[in-house]
């Protein structure tokens, strides 16, 4: 064989090898993507279980953002169910919750529109405009909340900050002493999987409270997060969520 076909096939298997990391990222198919996880409390016992399915993409799992319809059904009174939508954003295959999405004129027209349904009026178009550009106008974000890089390694993390103020509402979550402790295999009802174990401390601080957690997340590459655990700043569990099933 001459050289022209060696050198064909190393490139050949090079975008192989490309094409196959491509393809890594924390989210599950957005094509036909529908899972569930089982909120538990500190004793273990179900509180409700969550179901997550993807409303819209735009971009993909790399560089891009996810809009999931969210659904949570409570154990004790399945009738009790609290419907909502949630945010995502990719920025180089890093996986983190988009804040500011929940502020976009589109999202803020829903929020209107849900209020005045279930107080049984109506508001027009002109009107729920105005009212929505009010809200933008007093709301101002900074910062970001960071996820689980693509290429998780064992090792620190970079801390982060995110403020919101609405009003006279200002709100601030920091993420410190962030970690990619171990990779390890976890079972699920959903299914066993290999998992990277990211650790953090996130203060919340709003309306002269402050809230200080531990959390402790298991991240799976095709399926994204497997399950969370969060203590208080005693190291008590305080509660968890499990993967219970996925595109079923």
């Amino acid at each position: 064989m001459n050289s022209k076909f060696y050198l064909f096939l190393a490139l050949l298997l090079c975008g192989l090898r490309m094409s196959a990391q491509e393809s890594v990222f924390f989210a599950p198919d957005p094509a036909n993507a529908r899972w569930s996880y089982i909120e538990q409390d500190a004793a273990g016992n179900p509180v409700a279980e969550i179901f997550y399915s993807v409303d819209r993409m735009s971009g993909d799992a790399v560089n891009g953002s996810v809009r999931l319809r969210l659904q949570r059904v409570k154990s004790s009174s399945p009738q009790d169910t609290l419907k909502s939508v949630v945010f995502y954003r990719f920025k180089d295959g890093e996986y983190m919750v988009d804040m500011g999405a929940i502020f976009e004129e589109e999202v803020l027209g829903e929020i209107i529109d849900s209020a005045t349904k279930d107080d049984g009026d109506q508001i027009s178009e002109e009107k729920k405009d105005e009212a929505v550009r009010k809200m933008q106008s007093q709301i101002k974000i900074s910062g970001e909340i960071r996820g689980i890089p693509r290429y998780p390694k064992v090792g620190k993390l970079p801390d982060y900050e995110f403020q919101m103020k609405f009003s006279i509402v200002n709100m601030k979550v920091s993420g410190e002493q962030r970690k990619i402790s171990r990779v390890e295999k976890l079972s699920t009802p959903a299914g066993t999987f290999d998992c990277f174990v990211l650790e953090e401390t996130i203060t919340t601080r709003a309306m002269m409270q402050k809230d200080v957690e531990k959390t402790i997340s298991w991240y799976a590459h095709g399926i994204g997060l497997v399950k969370e655990a969060s203590y208080d700043k005693d190291g008590n569990l305080q509660s968890s969520t499990v993967l219970n099933r996925i595109n079923w």
